[in-house]
């Protein structure tokens, strides 16, 4: 998915995306965790991206109770910068 997919679209063409962060900071330094985006061309899916993201540091226990992404789930994960590259090209 990413700019390759978004090339081919039309009025009946959506991407939902969902993102899910350490917090909702970005300036305090929260950072997302996991992207998923969806592709929709005339109301079907038609592609799907998903993906954990390492912020580089350490989940909070209250974020990973309320989103289920533990340390452990990251811990080998690309960086962000990296999965958004990924996602975009």
């Amino acid at each position: 998915m990413g700019s390759k997919m978004l090339d081919k679209r039309n009025a009946n063409t959506v991407v939902v995306l969902d993102f899910e962060t350490t917090g909702l900071s970005p300036n305090m330094g929260d950072r997302a965790i996991e992207i998923g985006a969806v592709l929709l061309e005339n109301g079907r899916i038609t592609d799907r991206f998903q993906q954990l993201m390492n912020p580089g540091f350490r989940i909070s226990s209250f974020i990973e109770n309320y989103t289920g992404i533990t340390n452990a789930m990251v811990r080998r994960a690309d960086s962000c910068s990296s999965v958004m590259k990924e996602w975009l090209f």
